[in-house]
């Protein structure tokens, strides 16, 4: 039987929760304020476009006029009278003046953390951890000598253990084929080479992207960081030295050196590069992490609730050091979404399946070309099934573990990987089934000459999703000329094949957001790319398309659907007042558009000053200008010097 006073609680209970629903409906009636649970927030006089149709089609969804907030995520939908009934005395109120509200967009591949740091060590280049020289010359004879000139003349200015990064001369936009890349693949293949050159006492990296070369002092150096040999790669490191391992420890050997005892000092600054991240309206992103302290520094913004957006990572430092990668993942077990909604872990990530042009993995390559990087060779299948990281990979899937290619440039690698899956299928078949595989969502990115058209059905049968950007239209230009233009151009970012096939694909936006963020969205659109050319023109999207892969296939993408990617009832409260209507504009004024304010789980994370002025409240966070702008590409990194 129940007691009349627990009756009692019980009723009161009830009744409290109906005054926090009910919000402002009861303040009118003359509820006590300590029982009405306001909105903390409410945006009005809007365009709320909701973006919450997740169909492969151009529907954007709902359209409001009013958003309220509360406990960080979205609470009401409505006109502005419905909604503004619900403010309370603490409720802060926009009036966004009839502009266009979106939800924040998803980056799913970029390098917030490595851009942080390589724009502060550009406002300090006297760092103590790293000094960057850079050898010009049109010829492989001439960068040669230059860089003779350089080693003799300004090497003695390198202090004791300090390492040195030399970048030579290449060519435009990443396509790989410039005097530099020449002069490593052609001259400089071992690292014995380079010490000729460079002496072997201070560790170097010579890089012309995407060729790579460390010294015998950097190797000694990273054996000794690591406490380990290094790994030797398909294609032989102790052969040939021409091995991709600039790259990777280039990303690492700063945060892993310098900054081993200075954490707070690189937590701040990765912290101002994600309030830029935030002012340029990515709320939520993914990345490879290489560096251990770049983790260790992530983990203390996530400790301290720092964090200002989202960031669903992939663990790379434990492959890129070690050939044990097989070991390293017997014992890591299942860490998927191990985290919360701002920090969380989302797979094993392979940072480079393959590389970029002309070191990938690719059939458009002729047999004839296909060899050692170093030896005239340009093929790179660094996941190929008699390399010993296959292996690996086919380890932690048939273990259930989440594996995606977190840089995949070319079609053969992406059959490879799926190889992969299919082999872990077929080792567990009780427990890796395809349902499982399917529900992974497992993920390949770039598109830079994949997928062919009959890859098409074995990505959509495996569940698996796509993340693209523009930066191949440009990246592969001259080997698709080089290659067979008519042939090939539809291989390089095809997304509305992938589309067309029922394979949905999210946004990357690896460029930095000076041009802003929707610069990085119109390729797809235009598919031209900065030699002037088109590419693919069949391929072309609408605009509609284009958002939903920033947001709502976005959130698909990072497996968070059910929080993130579009403007309901429930889910979390990422969205972003524009400048300017980004569907109705214009075409030729869309990468025009940027954010006046960002909103992160409720909270403002970033207010552009001049709308801050107008809307009567302080700016908030990174006030950017962009390179359309006047007094454009100001970077708060640059006030960092304090740091040293």
């Amino acid at each position: 039987m129940i007691r009349m006073q627990d009756m009692l609680v019980l009723s009161l209970a009830l009744l409290v929760g109906m005054l926090g629903l009910a919000g402002g409906e009861l303040q009118a009636q003359g509820a006590p304020p300590e029982l009405v649970v306001y909105p903390n927030l409410i945006v009005h006089n809007a365009k709320i476009v909701t973006m919450d149709d997740y169909g492969i089609n151009t529907n954007p969804g709902n359209i409001y006029e009013a958003v309220a907030v509360r406990d960080g995520q979205i609470w009401r939908l409505g006109t502005t009278d419905e909604i503004l009934r619900f403010a309370g005395p603490d409720t802060t109120r926009i009036d966004a003046g009839g502009r266009t509200v979106i939800p924040g967009l998803i980056n799913a591949h970029t390098h917030v953390h490595d851009h942080a740091l390589g724009r502060y060590l550009q406002a300090n280049p006297d760092h103590q951890g790293v000094r960057a020289f850079q050898v010009m010359g049109a010829t492989p004879e001439e960068i040669g000598r230059n860089l003779h000139v350089l080693l003799s003349e300004r090497m003695s200015s390198v202090k004791p253990g300090q390492w040195s990064i030399i970048n030579l001369q290449n060519a435009q936009f990443g396509t790989g084929d410039g005097p530099g890349f020449h002069f490593l693949n052609g001259t400089m293949t071992t690292a014995q080479k380079l010490d000729e050159y460079t002496g072997s006492e201070k560790p170097i990296i010579v890089a012309a992207h995407p060729a790579y070369i460390i010294n015998s002092a950097a190797m000694e150096a990273l054996q000794k960081m690591y406490n380990g040999e290094i790994a030797p790669f398909p294609e032989g490191w102790t052969e040939t030295g021409f091995a991709d391992m600039g790259i990777e420890f280039r990303r690492q050997i700063v945060v892993d050196g310098y900054y081993n005892d200075k954490t707070d000092m690189l937590a701040d600054i990765i912290h101002y590069g994600l309030l830029e991240e935030a002012a340029a309206g990515i709320t939520t992103f993914s990345s490879h992490l290489m560096g251990i302290q770049n983790l260790n520094a992530y983990m203390r913004l996530y400790r301290e609730e720092r964090m200002p957006v989202r960031f669903g990572f992939t663990h790379y430092t434990g492959l890129a050091v070690t050939q044990h990668f097989e070991n390293f993942v017997r014992r890591l077990g299942d860490l998927y979404k191990l985290g919360d909604d701002y920090f969380w872990f989302a797979a094993i990530g392979l940072g480079m399946i393959d590389h970029g042009p002309p070191l990938f993995c690719s059939s458009i390559v002729p047999e004839e070309e296909r060899g050692k990087p170093g030896e005239g060779g340009l093929e790179w299948c660094r996941y190929s099934k008699d390399a010993w990281n296959y292996e690996a990979v086919v380890t932690y899937l048939a273990q259930g573990g989440r594996v995606v290619a977190g840089h995949n440039y070319g079609d053969l690698s992406a059959d490879y990987f799926m190889d992969a899956i299919e082999e872990a299928m077929a080792r567990n078949p009780n427990k890796v089934t395809l349902d499982h595989i399917r529900s992974l969502r497992l993920s390949m990115d770039h598109g830079g000459l994949y997928p062919r058209p009959d890859q098409l059905p074995r990505l959509k049968n495996l569940g698996m999703m796509l993340a693209m950007g523009p930066n191949p239209l440009s990246r592969s230009f001259p080997w698709i000329q080089k290659y067979g233009f008519e042939k090939y151009q539809g291989w390089v970012v095809p997304v509305k094949s992938a589309l067309d096939s029922g394979i949905k694909v999210a946004w990357e936006g690896e460029g930095s957001w000076r041009s802003g963020a929707f610069s990085l969205m119109t390729g797809f659109m235009t598919r031209r790319n900065r030699q002037g050319g088109i590419v693919g023109a069949d391929q072309a999207l609408d605009r509609v398309s284009v958002l939903k892969m920033a947001t709502a296939w976005g959130s698909e993408f990072m497996t968070k659907e059910d929080k993130l990617g579009s403007l309901e009832v429930g889910k979390l409260a990422d969205f972003l007042v524009l400048n300017q209507d980004y569907f109705t504009i214009p075409f030729e004024q869309i990468d025009k558009t940027y954010p006046l304010m960002t909103v992160v789980g409720g909270q403002v994370r970033y207010l552009r000053d001049e709308f801050a002025s107008e809307v009567g409240e302080a700016p908030v966070g990174a006030q950017l200008r962009y390179s359309f702008e006047e007094g454009g590409n100001h970077s708060p990194l640059t006030t960092l010097s304090h740091l040293h």
